[in-house]
């Protein structure tokens, strides 16, 4: 019974929980439909960059930094010219919002994507388990 559980277990089940929760704002209920299907461990580490670079512009608005060729921009363009189509969907979700609260809002799919992946391991040492 628990071997035909963890055979089939969905990973995006946290992130369905986020799309499907009424109670959620609604960016973070797109931004988790976007990061649905993502690898594990690509998805996990594609947000924390881009919520790391939206951290760095939001500490850069607040330093009244306005050169163009800032840090955090230059990051942001790197991360832009790379294509992702993940980074992309998730950089115009959040793109419109304050820098503050599109770091906020990165952070916290940042958060749900580790744990995400956290529950690899678990998992699959329990599928292994119960062979």
């Amino acid at each position: 019974m628990i071997a035909d559980y963890l055979a089939g277990f969905d990973f995006n089940l946290p992130l369905i929980d986020a799309v499907n929760d009424p109670d959620l704002p609604g960016v973070r209920s797109q931004i988790a439909a976007i990061a649905l299907g993502e690898g594990l461990d690509s998805g996990y580490y594609e947000v924390q960059e881009l919520a790391e670079t939206f951290l760095e512009a939001a500490r850069e608005d607040n330093a009244d930094i306005t050169d163009p060729d800032s840090p955090a921009r230059e990051r942001l363009a790197g991360i832009l010219d790379r294509a992702s189509p993940y980074q992309r969907g998730l950089f115009h979700a959040v793109a419109e919002l304050p820098l503050a609260d599109a770091a906020s809002d990165l952070v916290w799919l940042t958060g749900l994507m580790r744990n995400r992946a956290d529950m690899y391991r678990p998992v699959e040492a329990a599928r292994l388990s119960t062979r």
